[in-house]
């Protein structure tokens, strides 16, 4: 049988079938094995799974990014031209 990540036609009920993915198992072809996988529709490894998803969505290297933007932002630029003479009468 063919190795693949991809989900069987029993997963379609499951909340951890991703579409082209299982969400916990590697092989989800290996788990169907035995007559019924364990991560089929097991509410306590669907909520463990998006629990972790929502701890890993943060990217530290994309917010110090965006806080170093925001700085460039409040900055006068022009691109070339010498800024505006003020005149202080």
């Amino acid at each position: 049988m063919k190795r693949t990540p991809k989900p069987v036609r029993k997963c379609r009920a499951c909340g951890l079938n991703l579409g082209n993915r299982c969400g916990v198992y590697a092989c989800p072809h290996d788990m169907w094995r035995n007559g019924k996988c364990p991560g089929y529709q097991n509410e306590e490894m669907l909520q463990k799974y998006l629990t972790e998803q929502q701890k890993n969505h943060s990217y530290p290297a994309r917010e110090k990014r965006k806080e170093i933007m925001k700085l460039r932002h409040t900055e006068p630029h022009y691109q070339g031209v010498s800024p505006p003479m003020v005149r202080t009468h």
